[in-house]
């Protein structure tokens, strides 16, 4: 077994699979999505989709173990880590950047087969991981990782993206009432609209979701699915290639203008050429974040995280903490920590209610003519930089005592959420796992008998009649039984039921008339 070395700031995100708690119908929702997507998806994936799957390990016939698929992906540089359902954006990617692929280990409703409102393990293990095992691709959702973990989020994000976990968690539970479902759903709604603005981090998230969860791949006319999302949905598989899903030709700033819906099947995708292609946009993406462009304009960016960040100086030296205010002046501007780390190489200084006063220009030229006053106590000088400590700032208007502050001219290359010294690192609080306990229903046992005398080549023609007296309503139970049974008579039997079934909604008929179709 791989020993995988996990971020500490990372560690408290990971959840226990809980493996053992998966019922039978659980076990069959999977064998039936995984089916019925390598028959959709022969010749309409991206080359790569079904040798990945082979490659991973994963068969049909049982749910995967999150800790055994990363024996099998570590050749690709990849190991797997399971997480509660949705987990913050920045952890999401941070896990990523690190070759790590959080695992969301519920598994969809039947209800919810043809397309599930939460990340669950159909999508990140059947959808994910097998594209994983491509290199050029492994690659490019590495290089996402590690921009979605640089990229500023705005505190109004945290909230939002609270209510909409709390959305499908409320969505998937099958005890969940429709006055329930509609209160989530309106939180989520209230909390987006206090979202201002459009975050790196947004950005980030909205690209990959355009490509890595629902991308398309070739010819805009007749493309190929690589997308997470499409892949591992037995709706939308079919759904996004036909004339019901416009496809546009993949451009970064089209993408970045079009909103995703997390909740319904999508009504436009993008169609990028090939790979490199998405590399290229991945380029100019970096290019415009905060941390490369840096300067001033990108102070804002820090402060309306609300999160701790990191300001590097030109002469390599951070400081590390939450931004507590800014003030402008001109080119000018004065840094405000309640506290911060002075990080100079390894040597790590804290620093109270302390400033720093960025100068564009030479420091003597800029205060000598500036509208910036300083009054306190000199405790060292030079042409770069001046450090004073019980000091009173001057600046547009305001007076502001600070404990320290340091003085300089400086460009500030970069800046960037979090920190790369790990002890420096905020912890969140251990996931809160929102789960129900896996209760058998009155269909479990029969799935159970079912599979069991499938794997041991036994016929199941004696517990068929059973079946259509005592679970009338359970189709898929009934399309494994059609797959096994051996009495003409009894197929004739099954047969019918499921065409009645599949006349009970829209979902079924879809569904059924799909596997009908499939074991003929």
């Amino acid at each position: 077994m791989l020993t995988q070395i996990i971020p500490r700031h990372l560690a408290p995100h990971i959840s226990p699979q809980f493996y053992d708690e998966y019922t039978p119908t659980d076990h069959a929702v999977w064998r039936f999505v995984l089916r019925l997507n390598l028959h959709t998806l022969e010749g309409k994936a991206h080359p790569f989709y079904i040798e990945g799957l082979k490659k991973t390990g994963m068969g049909p016939e049982r749910l995967p173990n999150v800790e055994q698929m990363t024996e099998e992906m570590r050749s690709a540089g990849w190991s797997t880590v399971a997480v509660d359902g949705l987990i913050p954006g920045v952890a999401f990617f941070d896990f990523q950047g690190n070759g790590m692929l959080p695992v969301a280990t519920d598994i969809r409703k039947v209800e919810n087969i043809l397309y599930s409102p939460a990340p669950d393990i159909i999508h990140e293990a059947a959808g994910h991981a097998p594209m994983l095992m491509d290199p050029e691709f492994s690659q490019i959702v590495k290089r996402f990782g590690q921009l979605g973990a640089r990229a500023f989020m705005n505190r109004e994000e945290h909230a939002s993206f609270a209510a909409l976990k709390r959305l499908t968690v409320v969505k998937e539970n099958a005890n969940s009432t429709d006055e329930e479902i509609a209160a989530a759903e309106a939180a989520v709604h209230a909390a987006k609209a206090q979202v201002t603005g459009f975050s790196e981090a947004q950005q980030v998230a909205r690209i990959f979701w355009w490509t890595v969860e629902f991308g398309l791949i070739g010819d805009v006319d007749n493309p190929l699915i690589y997308g997470a999302g499409l892949l591992s949905s037995v709706g939308e598989s079919r759904h996004c290639l036909t004339d019901a899903v416009t496809k546009h030709p993949f451009n970064l700033e089209h993408a970045l203008e079009t909103k995703q819906d997390v909740t319904n099947m999508q009504r436009e995708l993008f169609v990028i050429p090939d790979f490199e292609a998405l590399k290229d946009a991945l380029d100019e993406l970096e290019s415009r974040m905060a941390v490369n462009q840096g300067g001033i304009a990108s102070l804002e960016k820090a402060l309306a995280s609300g999160s701790q960040s990191t300001v590097r100086l030109e002469d390599g030296t951070d400081r590390v903490g939450v931004i507590r205010h800014v003030t402008r002046s001109g080119a000018h501007a004065l840094i405000q920590w309640d506290d911060c780390v002075n990080v100079n190489h390894g040597q790590l200084t804290n620093l109270h209610n302390h400033g720093l006063l960025v100068l564009d220009g030479p420091l003597q030229d800029v205060l000598a003519t500036a509208d910036i006053r300083l009054d306190g106590q000199v405790v060292s000088e030079t042409t770069e930089a001046l450090h004073l400590e019980d000091v009173v700032v001057t600046i547009e208007g305001r007076q502001i005592t600070l404990e320290t502050l340091e003085v300089r001219q400086d460009t500030l290359p970069s800046i960037f959420p979090g920190t790369e010294i790990e002890e420096l690192v905020i912890l969140e609080k251990p996931v809160q796992i929102e789960r129900d306990a896996r209760v058998w229903t009155n269909d479990d046992p029969m799935f159970n008998q079912v599979r069991n005398m499938r794997e041991q080549g036994e016929s199941i023609d004696e517990l068929v009649p059973t079946i259509l007296t005592d679970h009338p309503d359970a189709w898929l139970l009934h399309i494994e039984c059609l797959e096994l049974v051996e009495s003409d008579a009894l197929r004739q039997a099954l047969t019918e039921r499921l065409h009645a079934l599949r006349e009970t909604s829209p979902s079924r008929h879809e569904l059924i008339g799909r596997a009908l179709a499939l074991l003929n």
